[in-house]
């Protein structure tokens, strides 16, 4: 499976194929097998030598955390066309949620007016045949919700909006 993933203004082309117990993950022309249980909290082997790291995915940012750095990227389809980079950090912030691939709005799991919380599911996309559940980005309330069920999304394609919770 191809996978593209952006850091800063950097796009860095993969892949990740079943290999024996684990997979063969190629990245940036660099490949390294990985075994082990893979989830939030991450313990693997990469290339036979024991790995410890945090991985937590919000929309379509995906954070790594290991040995106290932190490594943060923007999961993009490779199949999508380039668009003009958009400031991931920002629409969270703004309170934006936004298509990660192209696909197909499965599921609208809020209204408008109504108070979420971070993390909480708000709308599924079918993407390659899987159901993806995209998360608030913060805490707020859903001021608008241009797609319903049934709509065809692009890449970057706004899904909802949420007007920041004041602090």
């Amino acid at each position: 499976m191809k996978i593209l993933l952006s850091k800063d203004s950097e796009d860095l082309e993969g892949t990740v194929d079943a290999e024996g117990a684990g997979w063969r993950v190629t990245l940036c022309g660099r490949a390294v097998h990985v075994e082990g249980v893979v989830g939030d909290w991450m313990r693997v082997r990469l290339d036979g030598r024991p790995v410890e790291a945090w991985v937590t995915r919000q929309g379509d940012t995906l954070t790594v955390e290991r040995d106290g750095r932190v490594f943060r990227f923007r999961v993009r389809d490779p199949r999508a066309p380039k668009l003009a980079r958009r400031r991931s950090q920002e629409d969270s912030t703004r309170g934006e949620l936004h298509a990660p691939m192209p696909g197909l709005v499965v599921q609208v799991l809020t209204h408008e007016g109504e108070t979420v919380e971070a993390g909480h599911p708000l709308v599924v996309v079918e993407a390659m045949k899987m159901q993806n559940a995209l998360v608030a980005p913060l805490k707020g309330r859903v001021r608008s919700i241009p797609v319903t069920p049934g709509t065809a999304v692009e890449s970057g394609q706004l899904l909802l909006a949420i007007t920041p919770e004041e602090s």
